[in-house]
């Protein structure tokens, strides 16, 4: 089965030619493009511009995606695309442009939630995946932890009360005046502290719940940060080869690491989890990455994370998702959904 799969749910626009085989997906091709210029400047995404991007991106990418797999249309088995959550905007790109190819065409057609998107990204490396699994889907907008049955299910355990986890790696880097996007030079300068041999700033403070239940908060630990900051203004200025800013991303990304990976053990316990799944774009995290293998390793677990490219927003997870979907009876009915729920 030869599947395109389209993704343009924030500021990627990709599209991935992905074949379906008995041994798993195999990527014949992927195109990105990357929006991080145009928002760089705003801290942040702007859905407005966002939008207006992906409508001029969405035909180049298709094709590039077509070519290099050395396919036509006409060669498809189905078309499958983000229908949610996102940006509706965004989401609208993708979603009209593959409804009119498939029509167009005659091809079948399946929109694919997002999030199930990111767990079989894992499906690449890991086809043979033992479940039940932990699936920690952690990025800018999300830090959700699921309980897998397959790669078609996930069941909601706990999740982030407020902020997602990539905020807080955004906002800090906003605040040290380190660029855009954050989590990636975050990363790079608590890799060049543990390097180097610099030491951590003071950890943070992890946050407690008076009602006692499992959960994740990040707006504390940006609030953390801007605290520090205050308090040596000089950090806003110094840029990523000082050794204090380096330490305060260490320390960041530390905290960041020990509060996603800590319900793990417990929860593959109770629920007899055979596998920890971890993706979505915090899932390149250097930190997050080698504290998981050492978790993983300590529990006997079987460990599946995509590698990077395939952990941020892209084509190919939809296609690999879109593989495995019943298709719907009446698809043109459907529409983007910027809150689309998972099926119970």
């Amino acid at each position: 089965m030869l599947v395109l799969g389209l993704e343009s749910s924030c500021d990627d626009c990709s599209a991935a030619v992905v074949e379906e085989t008995a041994a798993g997906p195999v990527l014949r091709s992927l195109a990105r493009e990357s929006q991080d210029a145009i928002h760089g400047p705003f801290g942040g995404v702007v859905p407005e511009l966002a939008a207006r991007e992906h409508l001029l991106q969405v035909r180049a990418v298709i094709a590039s995606a077509l070519a290099q797999a050395g396919v036509k249309l006409e060669d498809l088995d189905r078309i499958a695309v983000t229908r949610g959550p996102g940006l509706v905007g965004s989401l609208l790109a993708t979603f009209s442009a593959s409804k009119a190819l498939a029509w167009r065409h005659g091809i079948p057609w399946v929109g694919v939630h997002h999030l199930l998107g990111h767990l079989n990204a894992a499906r690449f490396a890991a086809p043979d995946l033992p479940f039940p699994a932990l699936v920690l889907l952690v990025s800018g907008g999300h830090t959700h932890l699921y309980l897998a049955k397959d790669w078609t299910s996930l069941h909601l355990l706990q999740k982030t009360r407020d902020d997602a986890a990539g905020e807080a790696f955004d906002k800090t880097a906003r605040m040290l005046n380190l660029g855009y996007p954050g989590g990636p030079v975050v990363d790079a300068c608590a890799q060049a502290a543990v390097r180097g041999g610099g030491r951590a700033d003071l950890p943070f403070t992890p946050p407690k719940f008076r009602d006692g239940k499992a959960s994740w908060s990040f707006s504390g630990l940006k609030t953390g940060v801007k605290l520090r900051i205050e308090r040596n203004p000089r950090l806003a200025e110094a840029g990523a080869s000082d050794p204090d800013v380096r330490g305060l991303c260490r320390s960041l990304q530390e905290a960041v690491t020990a509060w996603l990976l800590k319900p793990i053990p417990e929860l593959a316990r109770e629920h007899g989890a055979r596998s920890l799944v971890i993706s979505g774009g915090v899932a390149c995290n250097s930190g997050l990455r080698e504290g998981a293998a050492r978790l993983a390793q300590r529990e006997g677990l079987v460990l599946a994370i995509p590698e990077p490219r395939l952990c941020t927003d892209n084509g190919a997870m939809v296609g690999a998702a879109g593989a495995l979907l019943d298709l719907d009876d009446d698809p043109w009915t459907q529409n983007a959904d910027s809150d689309l729920k998972l099926e119970a």
